[in-house]
């Protein structure tokens, strides 16, 4: 007599539990994720085969060297941002409005000489770069207002850790007085960022 063979029955998965798993850890990295901050300019550094991340955890400060030879400063640190426009407005003697401290906050990035800052932070940050306002902060030795600039963040923060970012067709000059600068503050330890390359076989 021959064996009786059981029905066979379609498997089905609950997907409900697994849907709701990946929209919770979709949501999590879309509210926890940080936007890479906007550059001034476009620039392309240097190739290197070091492998050696920016360390950023106490926070960045970033000189950034253009093409042409404009220098600009970028910070992730908020407070800092906030003590810079404050020290270097009494400096100058620039009296700053909530639009005006608005505006600057809302931009990591400082590339203009103090006599245009009223101009600048007058309107958005978006309209002074599309306005070509922004041509870099002034470090020549008769005016060199980077050294303010980073003496205020340094003395906000001493934790900052310091960065240089140049483009590679950038004058050397440049990227000597931005050194002069750093070490005339007592910063001697700073970073260079550069673009990956393999390493050689």
């Amino acid at each position: 007599m021959p064996k009786v063979k059981a029905k066979r029955q379609s498997v089905s998965l609950d997907m409900t539990a697994m849907c709701d798993v990946a929209f919770l850890l979709l949501t999590f990295f879309m509210l926890t994720a940080k936007f890479r901050p906007e550059e001034a300019v476009t620039i392309t550094p240097p190739s290197s085969i070091s492998e050696k991340p920016l360390n950023s955890k106490e926070g960045l400060l970033m000189v950034s060297v253009s093409p042409e030879g404009g220098v600009y400063l970028a910070t992730d640190d908020q407070m800092a941002r906030e003590f810079m426009l404050e020290r270097m407005a009494n400096r100058y003697g620039i009296a700053v409005t909530a639009e005006m401290k608005k505006n600057f906050m809302s931009s990591e990035i400082v590339g203009y000489p103090l006599g245009a800052m009223r101009q600048i932070l007058s309107m958005k940050p978006s309209e002074a770069k599309d306005k070509g306002l922004t041509k870099g902060i002034p470090i020549d030795s008769t005016n060199n207002e980077l050294s303010y600039w980073v003496g205020y963040a340094k003395l906000s923060n001493p934790e900052l850790k310091v960065a240089i970012k140049g483009d590679q067709n950038a004058n050397y000059k440049v990227f000597a007085d931005i050194v002069a600068t750093l070490q005339a503050q007592n910063i001697n330890i700073f970073q260079l960022v550069t673009g990956p390359e393999n390493k050689p076989k």
